[in-house]
């Protein structure tokens, strides 16, 4: 079996010296030499390094520097692909390639490590390992993302569902809280929930969307709620394509008059010509705080049931396109980022 590994650095491409954790272009490779170690050379990897940094570092530019890279893989010459990450941005990247790689004919998984892989804490490694057996099996077509949790479960996540990890416990989640599947022993096992995309609809053709790589003529200015916000300190220049401003859970922000006020604010940028939208907005059928209303009437463009790490790439990529207008492209359902209406509880196959 032939896997294409792409090393970009983080965490899984670091080392500690001095108590201080740096990317290193030789510890990176370091991960494939424990791999064959532990579990022997069955598996053929060939290995490019187009980015290496700290994933905090990352920048839409850095994004158009691992795509090129992509392009020019032969994706014929390989059973899957796997990206080394750092799990801070991770979701981002996650969500961005999700969108640019959806009719990918091999899978791509990417993963990153809780701990430098010489901690004995490390998940690196059996991160590493599941992705392999993920691709080995060749079930699936499509953009994943393999972490283990806390509690040592191996889950894989749609590219585009994956949450950014919590601030306390270092835990990743998926949005709308079904993850896609696990690896349980080697073996992918999928989350039967009509949340989730079937195998088969995975592995059916999607539909041609041209994509524009992202580069850096435009940004997406993202803006999160808080109590005592004060929009006067935000300035936005010309180099701005449009705001993602998130809401609380129940779709509102603080509206009235004033400098707190997130309906003025949307106001204001119309007048620059600057589109504003919020997420996640509630389905339309559903009912409506008043603030949710107004910031609807102020102009506010509703995305829906799609997390802010999806919408913030998806928007990146909207306004580096030229098929559609960037409300339309923001519109359609890529890669399974736009959830729909009514979850299930999860109910593992097989169990």
């Amino acid at each position: 079996m032939s896997v294409l590994v792409v090393l970009t650095g983080g965490t899984i491409g670091s080392r500690v010296e001095d108590k201080i954790i740096d990317v290193n272009e030789v510890s990176a490779y370091r991960l494939i030499g424990l791999y064959e170690e532990r579990y022997g050379k069955n598996v053929e990897f060939d290995v490019i390094q187009p980015l290496t940094i700290l994933s905090e570092n990352l920048k839409p530019q850095h994004w158009k520097v691992l795509c090129d890279c992509l392009d020019r893989v032969d994706m014929n010459r390989y059973e899957g692909i796997i990206v080394t990450h750092g799990s801070d941005t991770l979701a981002y990247t996650s969500a961005m390639l999700g969108y640019c790689y959806r009719q990918t004919k091999i899978p791509i998984v990417l993963i990153a490590s809780n701990y430098e892989l010489t901690d004995e804490r490390s998940n690196g490694l059996d991160n590493f390992y599941n992705a392999v057996c993920f691709i080995r099996e060749k079930k699936v077509k499509g953009v994943f993302t393999i972490f283990q949790n806390n509690k040592k479960e191996n889950i894989v996540y749609l590219a585009t569902r994956l949450v950014e990890a919590d601030t306390y416990l270092d835990q990743f989640s998926s949005y709308g809280k079904i993850d896609f599947g696990r690896m349980i022993n080697g073996r992918f096992e999928r989350c039967d929930s009509r949340q989730n995309p079937s195998i088969e609809e995975l592995n059916t053709a999607k539909d041609k969307v041209v994509i524009r790589k992202p580069e850096t003529q435009k940004e997406i200015v993202l803006i999160h709620p808080y109590p005592g916000l004060n929009y006067s300190h935000i300035s936005l220049d010309d180099n701005v394509g449009a705001v993602l401003h998130c809401l609380y859970h129940s779709a509102t922000a603080c509206s009235g008059k004033g400098n707190y006020s997130a309906v003025e604010f949307i106001r204001e940028c119309n007048k620059k010509g600057i589109e504003t939208y919020v997420s996640s907005f509630k389905q339309e059928e559903n009912d409506l705080y008043a603030t949710s209303i107004d910031i609807l009437e102020a102009g506010a463009i509703p995305l829906r049931n799609i997390s802010t790490e999806a919408a913030h790439a998806k928007l990146t990529l909207a306004y580096h396109q030229q098929l559609y207008e960037p409300k339309e492209f923001m519109k359609k359902n890529l890669f399974y980022e736009i959830l729909p209406t009514v979850g299930e509880e999860c109910n593992w196959d097989g169990k």
